[in-house]
Parts: structure tokens; C-alpha cells; sequence
């Protein structure tokens, strides 16, 4: 099966005796594939696939949100994420030093003989948190110098509708833990997002205006978060 790189996609062209083309991404590791008849010219493939690029982009990503929302049973096998990237979780029963390590592309959940699942979410969660821990001080105190604001502190909750939230009156900012499975450009996101909260409450167009100056391509990013 020959593959081809088309505008950053990779695509599996597979070659069958049909008569027109066929497009579908697969679910299990977002790979597009194309069925095409046997003589069909390179040139009107790649085509084709241009003129499906923001479809093929829309699936790949809706793809890869269910992946990461998906309830998870922590057993070996099973796809987690960190800072956007899919890691195949490998579960280790350890007498001591339970904790997370990433060993290529997997995620050693290193974790008590008999643990349930809900100690087994507990060492993974916590092991996200750290990674906020450190990361949310550093870009808080970047962009309070940018923006020209200041944040009185800030929280990690496990939310199930919102990225971030800020308390305008006491300047307390919440940020999502879930953000640590996403890329890092997305949890800088959200940070500015709830620091211009600190200059404008609401999201109106004088709200838009300062996202526009502080982060031009804060939608293209939000985009991508909520897709």
C-alpha cells in the first residue's frame, strides 16, 4: 500500500479495481486511506484529497476528542493523552513507587497489586496535576506582565463543560485539569483567555479585541480545543 504526505496528511492509497474514489479516516489512529481505481493518475488523487482537506481535518480531530473523553478502564491497552500526544497505557503492578512514567510511545501506570480503578485515575490525575502545577505558575506569570494584570491564584478541577473560569472579583482563575492531555499551545490558551477576563468580563467584542492583540491566533486554537 503506497503512502503520500499531502499538505502534512499522510494518506495510504490503496490501489482496487473500481471505478471511482473512495475516502474514509479510520478510527482507531485517525489514518486516512484512499481506495482508487488502478490507472487513476497521482496528480487527481492528490487533488481529490486537497479539495477534502478541512473535512479530513474536522474528522481527524472529532476523531481524536472522543479518544481522549472516552471512559477509561485503566487496564494495559487502552489510549491516553499528554500534551497532545497518544500514548498506549501499560499498567504495572509495583509494591512501591507508584507513579507515571513515559517510556517511547507508552504510558507506564505504575500501581498497587489489586488496585482498583479509581486508585489507578488518582496516580494518572495527580501525575497531570504536577505537570499544571508547573507549567500554569510560569505562563500566569507571563502574560499577567503582557497583558498587564494580576491574577490573586489560581485552582485545577476536573470540569466537564469548561476549559477555564475566573472569578473577576477575586481574581481567582480555574483551569481545567483535562488540559494536560492537550497540546501546551491550548493550555496557553486558556490562561490568556481567563487573564483578559481580569479587563473584560464578558465575552463581547471589546473582549475579542484584546484576544486579537495578546494571542492573534487564539481562534485557530479554540478551534482546534473544542473540535
Amino acid at each position: 500500500m503506497k503512502q503520500l504526505v499531502i499538505n502534512n496528511i499522510l494518506v495510504e492509497i490503496e490501489r482496487k479495481k473500481i471505478k471511482n474514489m473512495y475516502l474514509k479516516v479510520l478510527p482507531t489512529d485517525q489514518k486516512v486511506r484512499i481506495s482508487a481505481p488502478l490507472r487513476m493518475p497521482e496528480d487527481e488523487i492528490r487533488r481529490f484529497v486537497l479539495s477534502k482537506y478541512e473535512w479530513i481535518i474536522r474528522q481527524q480531530r472529532r476523531m481524536q476528542e472522543r479518544a481522549e473523553n472516552k471512559e477509561l478502564n485503566y487496564v494495559s491497552g487502552e489510549e491516553v493523552f499528554y500534551k497532545g500526544k497518544k500514548y498506549t497505557l501499560k499498567v504495572i503492578p509495583v509494591e512501591n513507587n507508584v507513579g507515571v512514567t513515559l517510556l517511547d510511545d507508552m504510558l507506564l501506570l505504575k500501581v498497587k497489586p489489586n488496585s482498583n480503578i479509581q486508585m489507578r485515575a488518582r496516580i494518572l490525575n495527580q501525575w497531570y496535576k504536577e505537570y499544571l502545577m508547573e507549567r500554569i505558575p510560569e505562563l500566569i506569570t507571563k502574560w499577567e506582565q503582557i497583558i498587564d494584570v494580576k491574577s490573586s491564584s489560581f485552582v485545577i478541577r476536573d470540569m466537564k463543560t469548561r476549559w477555564g473560569s475566573c472569578n473577576i472579583r477575586t481574581g481567582k482563575i480555574c483551569i481545567n485539569l483535562r488540559l494536560a492531555q492537550k497540546k501546551p499551545i491550548s493550555l496557553e490558551y486558556v490562561v490568556v483567555h481567563e487573564l483578559v477576563h481580569l479587563l473584560e468580563g464578558s465575552h463581547n467584542q471589546v473582549f475579542k479585541g484584546y484576544m486579537d492583540r495578546f494571542l492573534p491566533d487564539w481562534r485557530t486554537i479554540k478551534k482546534e480545543l473544542n473540535y
